[in-house]
């Protein structure tokens, strides 16, 4: 399952998708956020710098997507994190992320106002006024089988029935904004991220994969090879990925997986053909061994003993079939 979240993570640090993965999700399919408007941010952060020494003293930790989204209106970072299994600190591990990130444009703000600061509030705080930090959304995207079942806000890691109900109303909240896969409306998302997620809703039957690639066609066959590569890694669909470059068109960075997915089929059913003739064959040998038996036992009760040894000759086998009305 690892090496699916990271394909998972490294396909939705793709632009296109990004912006697809909040319209679908926030905007019922309407192109609010443009990928065109999005830009390339620090997605990684030092833990544990220590101010003093100037040396980490923690792991470097990473967002699994994050961009700049930016228009005459709105300039806020939009960030994603993809989980195949339900996390337990997921709202910690959210808020550590976001955390992470105001703390470098504070420390951005503190350099551009190094020496500008004279006295007052602002030197005090190291901050203008008129600065400010940049908003961060985060939103999970959950692609794992089985309902999610962990905490979505921070309280919901802690013991708070027993707390005095004032200090309790004083315990801040973060809440994280969890979407499943499974109950995600394909129809909302206008890139092949809605093949995929539609292709991993029928992930438990190859039969539903094909059935959907034949309905849908028109979409399928103009698929581009990150989400045909996405498919095969999040499907296991070995057979597919070694397809690609027979069905990849020249000079485009389009696959038609319609094909792909037409050659896939006919070789299960030519799998399934030969399975079938074989599973004839050893019910047939079955029967005739279950047949013999009791032609055995019906010779031995009867007195034709001297016949047994002769059984595997066809003309005495049939003879004495025959005989005792067996078929």
């Amino acid at each position: 399952m690892g090496k699916q979240n990271d394909a998972f993570t490294a396909y939705l640090g793709r632009a296109e998708v990004l912006a697809d993965l909040y319209n679908g999700c926030l905007y019922q399919g309407e192109e609010v956020v443009q990928a065109g408007n999005l830009c390339e941010v620090q997605q990684f952060y030092q833990q544990g710098l220590s101010e003093r020494v100037k040396r980490p003293t923690a792991r470097r930790r990473e967002r699994d997507a994050i961009r700049a989204f930016w228009n005459e209106k709105n300039y806020v970072l939009l960030a994603a994190e993809a989980q195949n299994q339900p996390h337990l600190t997921m709202p910690f591990r959210c808020m550590e992320y976001d955390l992470a990130e105001y703390a470098r444009q504070l420390r951005y703000i503190r350099l551009k106002s190094e020496g500008k600061l004279k006295t007052g509030v602002e030197y005090l705080s190291k901050m203008g006024r008129k600065d400010h930090l940049t908003p961060i959304v985060t939103i999970v995207l959950y692609h794992g089988m089985e309902p999610w079942d962990a905490p979505k806000k921070l309280s919901e890691m802690m013991e708070l029935e027993e707390i005095d109900p004032i200090l309790k109303q004083m315990v801040q909240e973060y809440q994280i904004y969890v979407f499943s896969l499974e109950e995600l409306q394909e129809e909302y998302f206008q890139t092949n991220l809605r093949e995929l997620i539609r292709l991993m809703k029928r992930r438990s039957s190859k039969t539903k994969i094909q059935e959907y690639c034949r309905k849908h066609a028109d979409r399928i066959s103009r698929m581009d090879v990150a989400t045909y590569d996405m498919i095969c890694v999040m499907l296991n669909l070995k057979e597919l990925q070694d397809k690609k470059e027979k069905y990849l068109e020249n000079g485009k960075e389009s696959i038609d997986m319609c094909k792909a997915m037409e050659e896939w089929a006919e070789e299960l059913r030519e799998e399934g053909k030969s399975a079938g003739i074989k599973e004839g064959e050893l019910r047939g040998m079955q029967k005739a061994k279950e047949s013999t038996l009791k032609l055995v036992a019906k010779m031995s009760e009867n007195g034709d003993t001297e016949y047994i040894a002769r059984l595997m000759e066809p003309e005495v086998y049939r003879r004495m079939m025959d005989k005792y009305g067996m078929e």
